[in-house]
């Protein structure tokens, strides 16, 4: 067991990991990733008209660990199976560690409040969360515990969002994605931050970063969430990624749920991999799942589907969408905070559509599959 002087050797937090050697270890070896898919079972987080957290989060990490197990840089964990319950090496850990977890836990939240009350790290709440439960903090705890100890090099937690106060079977005000890192004054800082923007920038070039007034940075701070590292509990990198709000019309529509959800998966992954070699390209022809595609029907106005997911994807990539301003309208371009990657054909997909025809006339659709079919 680590002495409290490790914890308090030169800074009060020193530096545990560095962005440098998480680079320089990539060249020669492969990076440890364990995925954790928030939530379980029991305890399923946020719920929306029957939808459940826990399943939606289970669902986005299986896809992440396959992406990742693809790769040969990349050793990937996870800590829930196809059931939906935990993965049984981290039940066993759990349960047969459950005492020097509770001791781990006890020990660095004395040092941490300590070291509040000396002045020697200084207290920084951007964004209030809920307290974890014992049994969740003991998971979480459990976790960053077992990562330290297995040397595992990042840390993923997977969720969705919600907030205190959305009428039960309503959709909410806020939408869109947002990164939680550690604090500046947490030990796994930098290298956190480093790999969470890398992950923003390749996330937001198909999906809609949150609306939330205290998420409005996108890639957050924060000195209390367990699962990033709270109370210097975690050695190497931890990221929490809020993928958007539970009700979310594109997640909660059981015919673009899947694919939606695949795809932030794959744009997670291309993220983690462009952080430690800027250069890499995809075995995907597309760089996305989304494509090869093929359509056998005209699209229709309103129209919500996996069809129209790719073919907003494919309009991407012929630089068509979001759309770009009329001379007439006045207004300026859209980005795709306004026109996101939905599966839903309203004006954003139309405006693009039309200026696909205009270029290729009515017989777009060929074009399209003869460039993104299958």
């Amino acid at each position: 067991a680590r002495s409290i002087s490790y914890y308090l050797a030169g800074l009060f937090f020193p530096e545990r990991v560095s962005p440098e050697a998480q680079i320089e270890k990539y060249k020669t070896d492969d990076i440890t990733v364990l995925v954790v898919p928030g939530h379980d079972n029991d305890s399923y987080g946020a719920q929306y008209r029957g939808m459940t957290e826990a399943n939606i989060n289970k669902e986005l990490g299986l896809y992440l660990f396959d992406f990742l197990n693809q790769d040969k840089k990349f050793t990937p964990f996870i800590t829930r199976d196809s059931s939906g319950n935990y993965s049984a090496w981290f039940s066993e850990y759990i349960k047969k560690d459950v005492s020097a977890i509770q001791s781990f836990r006890q020990r660095l939240a004395s040092i941490m409040k300590q070291a509040i009350k000396s002045g020697d790290v200084v207290k920084n709440v951007k964004v209030y969360h809920n307290p974890a439960a014992d049994n969740v903090s003991i998971n979480l705890f459990g976790i960053n515990k077992w990562a330290n100890e297995h040397n595992i090099d990042i840390v993923l937690h997977i969720h969705f969002n919600d907030y205190p106060g959305r009428p039960y079977d309503d959709p909410g005000e806020y939408t869109g994605f947002a990164i939680y890192v550690p604090e500046s004054q947490l030990p796994n800082s930098r290298a956190s931050k480093a790999i969470g923007e890398s992950v923003k920038n390749q996330l937001e070039k198909f999906f809609w970063t949150s609306n939330f007034p205290k998420e409005t940075e996108t890639v957050i701070e924060d000195q209390q969430l367990i699962a990033i590292g709270s109370s210097a509990s975690r050695d190497g990198v931890s990221i929490l990624v809020e993928y958007g709000y539970i009700y979310e019309s594109a997640i909660n529509n059981k015919t673009t749920r899947s694919p939606i959800l695949k795809e932030l998966a794959y744009q997670t992954y291309r993220g983690i991999q462009n952080y430690f070699n800027p250069n890499s390209t995809s075995a995907r022809a597309y760089d996305t799942t989304l494509l090869p595609h093929t359509w056998n029907r005209q699209p229709i106005y309103n129209e919500r589907s996996a069809d129209i997911l790719s073919l907003q994807m494919a309009l991407i990539k012929e630089g068509l969408y979001p759309p770009a301003p009329t001379a007439s309208s006045g207004q300026s371009g859209k980005t795709i905070n306004d026109c996101p990657l939905t599966g839903y054909f309203a004006d954003c997909t139309k405006d693009s559509l039309d200026a696909l025809q205009k270029l290729r006339g009515n017989n777009y659709l060929t074009y399209l599959n003869q460039k993104y079919g299958k």
